[in-house]
């Protein structure tokens, strides 16, 4: 039988042989094929090793995975039992702390409540007692208060009566002030239309006295105008004649 065809360095080296046709006898290919054939036994051989090997070491390595992850589990396993006993422990102690605690809180608020029931009651005692004086103090403020309050309104009648009287005075001298000063008025409104007549009369006096004079100057201009005309018709009639100066009437 031929023998299958292997890639080693010793077939490679009969390959370059052939190829330079250095090797030709039957014997020699017949020595080469055994040689083949052992070699490619050996070598088949040699996988299988190999491949066993691995399967070894595969399971080797799968055993010890498993047994890894089996030690972790109960590792974990142990961790969560002593987790649960733990708990288990320290819940039994917190109850128990609670329940002290619980306990102490009630003694606690019991014997506030006792205490809060004495200041009550003190309180109480003390107000009833501040109530008493309370009442006995406003009465007798009370009792102040009013007569206080008899002599500030007897005080403030004679007050009213006092200004009743002096406003009744005051009005009975200001009728006095305003009768004496309505006289004095009059007699100054008389004095006053007196004095406006007696100026009238003077202005009218002084107007008539000017109105005469204007119309003496006004007659005095229109004849002295009048003059200064004939003069100038008599000087146009006599031509160079010299006349004498106009000399007022």
């Amino acid at each position: 039988p031929s023998a299958a065809p292997v890639s080693s360095q010793y077939l490679g080296t009969l390959k370059l042989l052939e190829d330079k046709c250095l090797l030709n006898s039957a014997e020699l290919n017949k020595a080469d094929s055994l040689r083949a054939a052992v070699f490619q036994n050996w070598l088949e051989k040699k996988r299988a090793l190999l491949l066993e090997l691995k399967r070894i070491e595969k399971k080797k390595a799968e055993n010890l995975r498993n047994d890894t992850e089996k030690k972790e589990a109960v590792k974990r396993e142990e961790a969560i039992a002593s987790f649960e006993a733990w708990k288990k422990k320290k819940g039994k102690e917190a109850k128990k702390l609670s329940e002290q605690k619980k306990l102490e809180e009630l003694k606690k608020k019991k014997a506030a409540e006792q205490q809060n029931e004495e200041k009550t009651e003190a309180a109480q005692k003390a107000f009833e007692k501040w109530k008493e004086r309370k009442v006995e103090y406003l009465r007798a403020q009370n009792r102040k208060e009013k007569e206080s309050e008899r002599i500030k309104k007897k005080k403030e009648e004679e007050l009213i009566a006092e200004k009743r009287r002096d406003s009744m005075s005051a009005v009975e001298k200001w009728n006095e002030k305003k009768e004496e000063y309505t006289k004095q008025k009059k007699a100054e409104k008389v004095l006053e239309r007196r004095k406006q007549k007696i100026q009238q009369a003077k202005k009218e006096e002084k107007d008539k006295r000017a109105m005469e004079e204007y119309e003496k100057w006004l007659e005095k201009k229109e004849r002295r105008e009048e003059l200064e005309k004939k003069q100038k018709k008599l000087q146009a009639a006599h031509g160079s004649e010299v006349l004498p100066p106009w000399s007022p009437p």
